[in-house]
């Protein structure tokens, strides 16, 4: 370390007798040096994201995911009207007090060297670098403001070239980096993976009779990498018997006459684009 910041430790021994003449002596000992404030990408600590360090971005909603803690954070989110996957990112800086005194300037730049070589020497496998034209939004420059610990940015990417690849996987560096040497060089790195099967909805539920009712059906949807960003609908059940249209996730609904039904989900994706699945119950007498 360049500097170090002390600060001065009182060591109080106090010797205080019960009896007349209370006495307390008080030695001051040693020097403490603290190890100056260290700038660095929180996505590039080995084993705080994954074991390899990589922050890898696989996850879209689901309804096990969605439920039963709705509203749970992603390492993503999207803006169709501007075609982004935006994908929220931190810079943080070690120390307390007087350690964080100031603010710190901090330059961020893609490092596509450093992705490639990983892909070289086999630790991504059948993966990509990304296209540094596709990505949308990386700020040149953030400031942690003082007495902070942290800032936050965003990086966003073009979610229609995502999409037209999938299921393809590719991989982006970014690189820190600050004109007084206050970026911890081990930490300055980040790698984020990005799978992109994560834009391709999928449709799937299954059926079964709500307790011991003849008529009345519950229909239980797993589906995955639907729309939980727009506001608008992701689900849309058509129970094949005429009755209107439901959007609940795991719907229950009742026929009126025996007889067999065509049950059609249809799921929107991140990208605005659904597809849909079909299963056929058969209502029996009872």
């Amino acid at each position: 370390m360049k500097s170090m910041i002390k600060n001065r430790l009182l060591l109080v021994t106090a010797i205080c007798f019960l009896f007349a003449g209370t006495s307390c002596q008080y030695d001051e000992i040693v020097d403490i040096p603290y190890p100056e404030s260290l700038v660095y990408l929180p996505i590039a600590v080995n084993g705080s994201i994954s074991p390899d360090g990589i922050y890898t971005i696989e996850e879209g909603a689901s309804t096990a995911w969605v439920s039963p803690t709705p509203g749970q954070p992603m390492k993503y989110t999207v803006r169709n009207a501007d075609n982004a996957f935006v994908i929220p990112l931190g810079i943080y800086r070690s120390g307390t007090g007087k350690t964080i005194k100031g603010s710190v300037n901090v330059s961020v730049m893609l490092n596509a060297d450093t992705v490639q070589t990983l892909i070289d020497n086999g630790v991504l496998t059948d993966v990509e670098v990304l296209p540094s034209e596709y990505v949308l939004q990386i700020p040149q420059n953030i400031q942690i403001p003082d007495g902070k610990n942290e800032t936050t940015f965003d990086v966003s990417v073009a979610l229609d070239f995502l999409r037209k690849d999938a299921p393809k996987k590719y991989a982006m560096g970014i690189v820190i980096s600050d004109e007084n040497n206050r970026v911890n060089k081990q930490l300055n790195t980040g790698i984020i993976l990005i799978d992109t099967k994560i834009t391709i909805p999928v449709a799937t539920f299954t059926t079964q009779l709500d307790g011991s009712s003849f008529d009345t059906f519950v229909f239980t949807n797993s589906s995955l990498y639907w729309d939980f960003f727009s506001g608008e609908e992701p689900f849309s059940w058509d129970f094949g018997d005429g009755s209107a249209i439901s959007h609940e996730i795991n719907p229950k609904h009742q026929y009126g006459a025996v007889g067999d039904y065509n049950v059609t989900l249809t799921v929107r994706g991140i990208t605005g684009e659904t597809v849909t699945v079909t299963n056929t119950v058969s209502v029996k007498s009872n």
